[in-house]
Formats: C-alpha cells, structure tokens, sequence
C-alpha cells in the first residue's frame, strides 16, 4: 500500500476542491486545522484507475475542474489492488484526471466504491473545547509539544505551546510564557468580523506545519500578502539531540497580524516572536530566540534583501535560496540552534513582481517543487516572497 514515492511533505490550498472556509468569524481557523492536520478533506469517488507501465491514471466527474494539483497528495481506498489504496503523490492532472507513480500490474478497475481525498498531516487533536483545540504530532520521533488553539475571538486565533498538557485548559511548561506574551502568539484569518472567506495555505509534514494566511477580505487579484508561521520540530544541530527545539512563533496582538501580516511571522528573520520550549541545556522555561538566515541581511524580508543582489540574477538569472535558523539564545545570539525544514529564504530584492500567490517553480539543485508564500506589512500587495519545498521530505 505504500507509495513509490515519499508523502510525508503534503500542502493545503484555500482553492482546492472541499477546502473548508476560513474567515472572520470563531471557530474558522480550526476547521482548516482539523482538515489539514487530522481529517483530510475534498472526499470524492473515482470512476476509474487504469494502470500502465508504472503510471496510475485516476477518472473522476465530481469537480472535476478542480483536479488535484501536481505534488498533491491523495488519500486513495477502495481500489481492487492494493498498491493503489493509501497515499500517492500527484504527478500530472488534467480536468477530471490525476495520476500518480504505482508498482502495480497492468491493469483496469472500473469497480464502484472507489474514492479519494486529500489527506492529513496525521496529527491528532487530544483535547477540544467550544472554539478551542489541542493538537500534537503523532510521529514516534517527535518532540512531543502540544499547540493550544484559542479561536474564540473573531479576525484572529492566539495560539501557545506546551511541554504537557491534561484538559483543554490546563498545560505545563507554555512557550511563549504568560510573561513573554499574555495573550499567546497570534495568526490571522480576515481583516473583517464577517462570512467572507480568505485565502490560506498549510504546508507540513508529521512534526511541523507552516500557515500562510493572507486577511484581505473581500479578497480581491491583488490583496494576496500573508505571513508565514510555524508550529513543530526543527532539524536539531546538535548532535546528541534537541528535545526542545520545537517552534511556535506569532504576532504580538490580534490587532498587529491582521494590520501587519507578516507580523510574527518567519518571512522577516527577525527577533522578539519566536519562542522554543526550553534552552539548548534543558534548564529553564521559555525562551525567545532569533531567527536569521544563513545569507541574509538583518531584519529584511524574504524577497525583500538585497544582501546578493536583485533577482533576477545580472549573473546568472537566477533566483537565489538559503535556509532560516533559530539562534542559540540566551547564550548566543548569533549560533544556530536548529534549521527550519522546507523553508526556503529569498536575499534578494525585487522578487514580489515576478511571482503570485500559490505559483510554484522547480528547485534547480534538488528538482523539488517550490511553493511560493507572500508576505507583506500591510494587507495588500506582497512585498516579498519565501517558497517552500512541496515536494519532501524535509528530514
């Protein structure tokens, strides 16, 4: 049942076929996070799967102009052979036609029962409560941290992280810590209290997934700017283990994320909104490091920062990509600590008008598929852009 190909990285678009609606009333943001962490979403019967020299091709007529987009990855059950049940990565689509890669035999099954559906991180929601929510990583390696999820409030969601946690309301070790920020770190949804939907875009693996949500409302072609955040695992530089390098990072108040958008968010490596469990030696309680990129100039933007220039390249053309990291505060705030995974940072200017919202390139180097996240300070146009690996894995 597994596939030839690693699923482990999936993404989320606002635009996908039974995409649930985030907008500027309570409870919005966790519907998107249930489908896209623990549920999936978009369940649909396919008419027929043909198989062919290594390739699935997959028939579907219920919303079939919205076909499952390329690295994509699909929840399939109900097929005769089971090389074909469980996840697959979308290779190519076409309206009411996906495929995917499959060690299956030669074959046709036009049999009834057949469905698919985008399918979840695989996280699990342990606790829940009107408007509210608790998720964790399900992944054996995991970090453990739980995400505290408080979606009472309208145009935007506080969201705290914690070592333990027992009920709903009740948790041990929080990052950020009350005193840090009182009212948790804050991502937006809309930028008006009403039905509106906006645009928002998950990306993740089984540790750590990244929104994107763009609070213009109505949303208009040009009105796409977001910020990134995160909550999960970092890639862990020190050798004998990290047990708390695990991210949450947010705006300062409900007011700033939907005004600002990248507030709080990674696009701008900068300091002072994002906060880790625990120092490196385990001692303690919260911390608040910096994060920064490897090629960078400080407190730029991605796509933003001139530090090698404008893109395109007057060398080469190219676009230029390094990774982000958070420091090892408080003892240094210039050694990395951990490397975000799937993040690619943009030190160039000049990138916002030469990309859109959900476009995507391939990554010269790896070959993986870049999805590309806006980010701006005001609710409008992106003044830059990050990108993020789709295709995976990321560890």
């Amino acid at each position: 049942m597994a596939s030839l190909v690693d699923t482990s990285v999936k993404h989320f678009l606002y635009s996908m076929y039974g995409a649930p609606v985030q907008n500027g009333l309570a409870g919005s943001k966790i519907a998107v996070l249930d489908a896209c962490l623990v549920t999936g979403f978009g369940l649909r019967a396919a008419t027929r799967i043909t198989v062919a020299a290594g390739v699935a091709t997959v028939e579907f007529s219920v919303g079939a102009s919205q076909p499952p987009t390329p690295d994509s990855v699909l929840l399939i059950a109900g097929a005769a052979q089971t090389l074909l049940n469980g996840e697959q990565r979308v290779t190519e689509s076409s309206s009411g036609v996906f495929k995917f890669r499959t060690a299956a035999p030669d074959s046709v099954d036009n049999g009834t029962g057949i469905t698919f559906k985008f399918a979840a991180l695989g996280w699990a929601k342990p606790f829940s409560g009107t408007n509210q929510a608790v998720y964790r990583s399900t992944d054996p390696q995991s970090y453990g941290m739980f995400l505290y999820v408080d979606d009472r409030t309208t145009i935007a969601v506080s969201m705290r992280g914690y070592e333990s946690m027992s009920a709903i309301d009740t948790g041990t070790g929080p990052f950020p810590s009350a005193a840090q920020r009182a009212d948790g770190a804050w991502w937006s949804k809309s930028n008006s209290a009403n039905a509106s939907p906006t645009r928002w875009t998950i990306v993740g693996d089984s540790r750590i997934f990244f929104d994107n949500s763009a609070p213009a409302s109505p949303m208009s072609a040009t009105n796409t700017a977001g910020g990134t955040r995160v909550f999960g695992d970092l890639l862990a530089l020190r050798k004998a283990g990290d047990a708390y390098a695990c991210l949450l990072c947010g705006g300062v108040s409900l007011s700033n994320v939907v005004n600002t958008p990248n507030n709080g968010a990674i696009d701008s490596a900068s300091g002072g909104w994002y906060f880790l469990p625990r120092a490196i030696t385990g001692l303690g309680g919260s911390v608040a490091p910096d994060i920064r990129c490897f090629v960078s100039t400080a407190a730029a933007g991605s796509g933003s920062d001139s530090a090698l220039g404008n893109f395109p390249s007057d060398v080469d053309g190219e676009l230029k990509l390094a990774q982000l990291y958070l420091s090892n505060s408080p003892v240094s705030t210039n050694t990395p600590r951990a490397v975000v995974p799937g993040y690619r940072y943009v030190p160039q200017s000049q990138v916002a008008q030469h990309f859109e919202r959900d476009s995507t390139l391939i990554e010269a180097v790896s070959g993986r598929r870049l999805l590309a996240l806006p980010h701006s300070s005001s609710a409008s146009s992106p003044v830059g852009f990050g990108f993020i690996d789709i295709t995976g894995p990321w560890r």
